[in-house]
């Protein structure tokens, strides 16, 4: 392998992933040979050495060093603060954290499983004591295996995995979107557009179109449509425009956030179609910002502040008590708020759907299931 200069050196602070790459092996295989916490080659091992003395890599030891000296320090990881609903939780986690006489370390992913990784490595290279944290898809998350190598505490928030992998604060997101379904399949909305960011970078999307989906398989409407997008909404009016040509059209929209939503109301606007009027639209998470838009939007309100402060409570329990906190999705309840901006279907669009009668005016309070895998 080559050997490079001290002048050719990363000019910045190098990270495990910079390790790893230069020694062309995995993070979690780093983290084993400088942890000595697994086997390796001689190979392996010999190439990991070299690229931490080439790069000038300081390593924490990680899970080991946390065990001797405590540094009072939690790290949390959110895909961004640009939607409310993080910045809330952040603030939940602050307040049981200052309360049990914890610091922040506060860190943006922008949704994208490298940042999360790298993220998670420097957290870890601070020597953090927990983690709380929002990941792409945990079921496929480079950042949790770095944890799970470091052997440190963590708890996610608004992800709700299935089985019993990892400890986790949020809402039924399956059992809510199917209550949005519902909802719409009652007022006459037999076609309807799930605008979700794209799969790949939200599990959360995943699980609220496939409840939106068991609600029109269920009373018998017509599959979803959907539409994938990137967290800067980028291109919004022209998918619409193009969605709106198509015959029969949707008189629904519903997004598996209140940003896009408030994006969706916007580019529908833009292409000519009134909100309620001619498209409904209905979002997910029940920022305070919705509540001002015009018309007011109709969405799922969830406890934010408190994923926050229960996922920081199970780790401050699990740093206290020496145990770790239980591999287990916590499912905390949710309610569906009708706004201004969710009307009957128009009458064409509600030809052959069964209405029970509804009033889009009702807002309804759900409470949590038990969790998937007590």
């Amino acid at each position: 392998m080559e050997t490079f200069p001290a002048h050719r050196r990363c000019p910045l602070k190098p990270t495990i992933k910079d390790v790893a790459e230069r020694a062309g092996c995995a993070i979690a295989t780093v983290s084993r040979v400088l942890n000595g916490s697994g086997p390796a080659s001689v190979d392996t091992r010999e190439r990991v050495l070299r690229a931490v003395a080439e790069l000038g890599f300081s390593f924490n030891e990680m899970g080991r060093s946390l065990k001797r000296q405590r540094s009072r320090t939690v790290g949390v990881v959110v895909p961004s603060l640009t939607n409310p609903v993080f910045a809330e939780a952040v603030e939940g986690v602050q307040r049981v954290a200052a309360t049990n006489g914890f610091d922040l370390l506060l860190t943006c992913a922008n949704y994208d499983r490298r940042m999360e990784l790298d993220t998670v490595s420097t957290l870890l290279a601070k020597q953090v004591e927990a983690i709380v944290l929002t990941v792409s898809n945990p079921l496929d998350s480079p950042a949790l295996g770095l944890i799970a190598e470091a052997d440190v505490p963590a708890c996610l928030i608004f992800n709700q995995p299935r089985g019993r992998l990892w400890p986790a604060v949020g809402v039924d997101n399956v059992g809510a979107a199917r209550a949005v379904g519902e909802r719409l399949l009652g007022l006459g909305h037999s076609h309807a557009t799930f605008v979700a960011l794209r799969f790949a970078r939200s599990e959360r999307s995943i699980d609220r179109y496939e409840g939106l989906r068991q609600a029109y398989r269920q009373r018998g409407g017509n599959e979803p449509a959907l539409l994938e997008v990137d967290p800067d909404f980028t291109g919004l009016e022209v998918r619409f425009a193009e969605l709106y040509e198509r015959d029969p059209a949707p008189s629904a929209v519903f997004a598996s956030n209140d940003m896009l939503a408030l994006a969706c109301m916007r580019a529908l606007r833009a292409i000519g179609k009134r909100v309620p009027e001619d498209v409904s639209v209905v979002g997910f998470d029940g920022i305070k910002v919705a509540g001002l838009a015009t018309p007011e939007l109709a969405t799922i309100v969830t406890p934010c502040r408190d994923m926050g402060e229960q996922a920081m409570q199970l780790l401050v329990n699990a740093l206290r008590g020496g145990t770790p906190p239980p591999r287990r999705a916590i499912a905390l309840p949710f309610e569906f708020r009708s706004g201004q901006s969710l009307a009957r279907a128009p009458l064409a669009a509600a030809s052959g759907v069964r209405t029970p009668g509804a009033s889009p005016r009702n807002t309804h309070r759900h409470s949590a299931k038990p969790a998937r895998n007590p």
